[in-house]
């Protein structure tokens, strides 16, 4: 089900795979409408890559060229992000235990991250600025 709900966000987002041409260029580089694969979707600049390997963070940059995190989270986490005040989230690169929605985050939202636990699934803690 979630794998689905990723697919309709790429329908609805309008992005279509990342070419070989663009392939591992920086995010600013990088032709708009198109997702592809990151291990850091957090950091300022970073490349998309065709490959899915696992726990790898699928990212879209839309036709507008903002650049968003597909990730997923809590429910709980999930609302906190539908608020305009600024946030602390968890996010997870594929669905498990309790992080079962599929959320998108957009990267110029991102005040703070932390780097990537390795050890708990490649887990990302996002602080947010509010939205204005």
């Amino acid at each position: 089900m979630p794998q689905n709900d990723i697919e309709k966000l790429r329908v609805t987002n309008r992005v279509v795979p990342v070419s070989k041409e663009d392939e591992g260029l920086s995010w600013s580089k990088i032709s708009n409408s198109v997702y592809g694969f990151s291990y850091s979707p957090a950091h300022s600049d970073g490349g998309l890559f065709l490959k899915q390997p696992r726990q790898c963070y699928e990212m879209h940059k839309l036709g507008d060229a903002s650049l968003h995190i597909v990730a997923f989270t809590t429910p709980q986490n999930a609302e906190k992000l539908q608020a305009k005040g600024a946030q602390d989230v968890d996010l997870y690169p594929e669905a498990r235990d309790e992080y079962q929605v599929v959320v998108m985050v957009p990267r110029d939202r991102i005040a703070n991250a932390k780097e990537l636990d390795r050890d708990d699934f490649n887990k990302l803690k996002l602080s947010l600025r509010p939205i204005s």
